[in-house]
């Protein structure tokens, strides 16, 4: 069996009718804190989702969902936690457990595809992976500057190539050179 969710909101699928169900899920602050230490972020504030649920053939269910997210991460450039916002939204498909096929090199086109067990879909879960998706890899506060000497300008970037460039270019004469000077 899975270990439980740090934000687990279940969903029996049977409660999906013929036209769609709508769920929206909440973490609590005590969930909050639980979500940031999984993510390894400083803080999470508030995580929301608001879902559109439709069910499909051998008990699939699709998700239709808008994430919305307050909190804090670590800017790569000052290491110093700033406060961010995310919005966004995704679809997903809960597959049943036993219908789950697992491909070798994935459909990166193709609607993500979820496993599950029993008649229920956990949400929360769902939400929480796609925050973590969302996560920008390389987070920097909008007004962190790098400090000076650490940014290289574009003018010396072109000069040290030149000078490279210049070091690399062999004369084809100066072998010859060197040679001339040793019989003398």
């Amino acid at each position: 069996m899975t270990p439980k969710s740090e934000f687990s909101r279940l969903t029996a699928v049977r409660r999906i009718g013929a036209g769609g169900l709508s769920v929206t899920v909440e973490a609590t602050p005590e969930e909050c804190l639980r979500i940031a230490e999984r993510l390894n972020i400083p803080e999470v504030s508030m995580l929301r989702c608001k879902y559109q649920l439709q069910a499909g053939p051998r008990s699939e269910v699709t998700a239709h969902g808008a994430l919305a997210a307050r909190f804090k991460q670590e800017c790569v450039r000052t290491l110093e936690p700033f406060e961010d916002v995310l919005a966004g939204s995704f679809t997903v498909k809960f597959v049943p457990e036993e219908h789950f096929v697992e491909t070798a090199e994935p459909d990166l086109e193709a609607v993500d595809e979820i496993p599950y067990e029993g008649d229920s879909v956990d949400l929360g879960e769902a939400a929480i992976e796609q925050f973590a998706l969302d996560l920008p890899l390389y987070p920097h506060a909008p007004d962190a500057a790098l400090p000076p000497g650490l940014v290289i300008e574009e003018e010396e970037v072109e000069r040290r190539a030149q000078k490279e460039a210049q070091a690399e270019r062999v004369n084809p004469f100066a072998s010859l050179e060197r040679l001339r000077r040793k019989d003398n």
